[in-house]
């Protein structure tokens, strides 16, 4: 009954005008390489200024991830309640309610530790807003602005597996002007979001055989910056080769083994040509380096091989999300011709251990 009482109270309050003030950020982490059992996820907030109410809506998989309890912060006084509710997807949704005195936190204070029992695998942690779901107020009780949601409201994940951050750029798709790549799937930048480049896949490759390959993914998003994050099993532990792939560009390694021991892995190839295997990798013209594009066929090298098929696509005007349309801009024309012919007239190809 009190928690009925105490979400219809947060519903009114929060539907007062919303007020200029922006509401607090507020972030779930990703954390990885977690056992079964007990798993804390603290909710974390910034610009937390004079709040008199909170609604928030967070939803995880139950299969991963069982709920506890929720614990407040103790600086904050007030009412607090938090509803677990299981949603038609098969999802549950934690439906977290605060309202008391107006109150204010340090930058980046636990507000709630959302404490649950991890089961294994992999649950997204994701805020759903529809308006009320995620809300605050000031003192008065009038709805703080929270748009763009994304902007205000983080997702998280928990997972039993480790993190490799990747950081690598396509030629084909990278503008040296805006060190951004476009978007070859007509993908954009908004507001605190980085839009999607293409896909990738990754491969990891024995150090001591790099004809053994221990694990590889399927297609995941590269960003326009580059930057990518791959889950690894937690059993991987030893040294291997990264070796990323990408549609119509040559498939680069790392430059040694990386060490898979710990719990996030970074790897970078764009500063240093030394960073792929055979520094097999061109310089863009703001000084970064790039995979090489062109490869249409994936056959390891760019040749005649790759021409053909964009000869052809470019003298029937082929548009659309195709191999051949090496730049990305949605159309297979002379400037895809241009980057093949280059790169084959340099012999260009595949270099690996």
């Amino acid at each position: 009954m009190l928690t009925r009482w105490l979400f219809t109270c947060c519903f009114v309050v929060l539907s007062g005008l919303i007020q200029a003030q922006n509401a607090p950020v507020t972030t779930v982490p990703e954390l990885f390489n977690v056992m079964p059992g007990e798993v804390t996820v603290p909710v974390i907030v910034s610009d937390f200024n004079q709040i008199g109410a909170i609604s928030l809506s967070l939803e995880y998989d139950p299969e991963v991830l069982t709920f506890v309890q929720g614990d407040m912060n103790s600086l904050i006084s007030g009412m607090f309640a938090i509803g677990n509710n299981l949603l038609p997807s098969g999802l549950r949704s934690l439906a977290i309610g605060w309202f008391g005195d107006a109150q204010s936190l340090p930058e980046g204070a636990v507000l709630i530790d959302l404490k649950f029992n991890f089961l294994g695998g992999t649950t997204n942690l994701t805020w759903f807003d529809d308006g009320a779901s995620c809300e605050y107020t000031d003192a008065a009780y009038y709805a703080l602005n929270d748009v763009p949601t994304n902007c205000h409201y983080v997702n998280g994940l928990v997972t039993s597996e480790k993190c490799l951050n990747l950081n690598f750029i396509l030629e084909g798709l990278y503008n040296p002007d805006t060190h951004l790549m476009g978007s070859a799937l007509g993908n954009v930048s908004g507001p605190c979001e980085v839009g999607i480049s293409d896909y990738a896949q990754v491969e990891l490759r024995s150090a001591d055989d790099y004809s053994n390959i221990v694990f590889a993914t399927g297609d995941f998003n590269l960003n326009m910056t580059g930057q990518t994050r791959v889950l690894v099993p937690s059993a991987l532990n030893e040294n291997y080769h990264i070796t990323v792939r990408h549609r119509n560009s040559i498939a680069t390694v790392s430059a040694v083994p990386v060490s898979f021991s710990g719990t996030i892995m970074n790897y970078s190839f764009t500063d240093q040509s030394s960073k792929a295997w055979g520094s097999n990798m061109i310089q863009m013209a703001d000084g970064k380096w790039a995979f090489f594009s062109g490869d249409v066929n994936q056959d390891g090298s760019v040749d005649t091989g790759d021409m053909s098929p964009v000869d052809n696509d470019a003298a029937g005007f082929a548009s659309g999300y195709l191999p051949t349309d090496v730049n990305g801009d949605g159309m297979v024309d002379t400037a895809d011709i241009t980057l093949i012919d280059n790169n084959a007239a340099n012999f260009t190809g595949s270099i690996t251990p």
